[in-house]
């Protein structure tokens, strides 16, 4: 019989995998899923620590780039203005001495011999100046182009290295022996159904989520049914959050968001990161309205409630890394 619990990691990893295949390739070498496949959890995040450094290493190779090539395209219009002066001045010059040329032929053969020197001499030096002004006009052009290029690629980067962090995070997640048990649609009820109003909890007065037991927001306002449930492969208890379909789901506490798909039998799922290793999972969503790596604040709209055959809810945890924490407390709730 297959192990169905090592499923969720390589599912997960494939999702993360499948949202980068549009993002273009670094030049630093990302961990590939043959590479990452056979790894130990510890081993896939070293791994992955390691691109997220070659990444950052690279965002700032191509920063001191762009500041270079910057101070250069900084000069260029001043340059090009000196050189244009000094053509006009040329041009003059090679006209009067044109002007001039009876008089130096009515001067005998010294002077026209004078004369065509100041001309041929004048001549070298507009061409000169008229090669330069070419040259310049082109390093503008290919400053400008090459600019673009370079952040062209810092974009791809940045998106690349927020990708390699997600994984990172969902590595750190689900890697353990507390991964989200995909097989497991139904999850074993732990305790009595608490019917909460309002949904307000209480005052967010810390940044730091560790701080903010008993006073998170509920994920959901206004009348909702609670219950502690326990899924496959969990740690620790999740909730099971009954309200209509369409009901807003909102962040408890302000994160970023380090997943948004579709997950097994969880349906669509956000994880958002609340930092210090701290997460929250917001499961069954009908759909969702945030992408990863943005930054929200408490209260944001995360999607709403969905049904996946199971009745209307919202599947919600508290994690801190791989550890599944009973939710109850930290909205304030006393339910046995």
């Amino acid at each position: 019989m297959r192990n169905t619990r090592t499923r969720p990691l390589a599912l997960l990893c494939a999702l993360a995998i499948a949202a980068g295949a549009s993002a273009q390739t670094l030049p630093a070498t990302a961990p590939s899923a043959d590479t990452t496949a056979t790894q130990s959890p510890a081993e896939r995040i070293a791994t992955m620590d390691r691109a997220i450094a070659d990444a950052d290493s690279e965002i700032d190779r191509l920063d001191a780039l762009a500041r270079r090539l910057g101070q250069e395209s900084e000069g260029l219009p001043a340059r090009e203005l000196a050189v244009r002066e000094r053509a006009k001045r040329e041009t003059r010059r090679m006209y009067h001495l044109r002007q001039g040329a009876l008089l130096a032929l009515r001067g005998g053969p010294g002077s026209l011999l004078e004369h065509m020197s100041r001309v041929a001499h004048t001549r070298r030096s507009l061409v000169a100046s008229l090669d330069e002004l070419t040259t310049v006009q082109r390093r503008a052009s290919e400053l400008t182009a090459e600019r673009a290029r370079i952040e062209r690629e810092k974009s791809a980067t940045q998106q690349r290295r927020v990708e390699l962090a997600a994984r990172r995070q969902q590595t750190e997640l689900f890697g353990g022996s507390g991964s989200l048990g995909v097989a497991a649609v139904a999850a074993a009820p732990t305790g009595e159904a608490v019917t909460v109003y309002g949904g307000r909890g209480g005052d967010a007065v810390t940044t730091r989520f560790a701080e903010s037991a008993g006073r998170l927001l509920l994920p959901i306002a206004g009348r909702a049914e609670l219950r502690r449930v326990q899924r496959e492969g969990a740690e620790g208890p999740g909730i099971e959050v009954r309200a209509p379909v369409g009901t807003p789901v909102r962040a408890v506490f302000s994160g970023r968001v380090a997943f948004s798909d579709r997950y097994g039998a969880f349906g669509r799922l956000v994880i958002l990161d609340h930092g210090e290793h701290y997460y929250t999972v917001a499961g069954n969503l009908g759909t969702v309205a945030v992408r990863v790596g943005e930054e929200l604040p408490a209260g944001a709209v995360l999607g709403t409630v969905g049904d996946e055959g199971q009745g209307a809810l919202l599947y919600f945890e508290v994690r801190h890394g791989s550890e599944t924490i009973d939710p109850m407390p930290w909205f304030g709730i006393q339910a046995p």
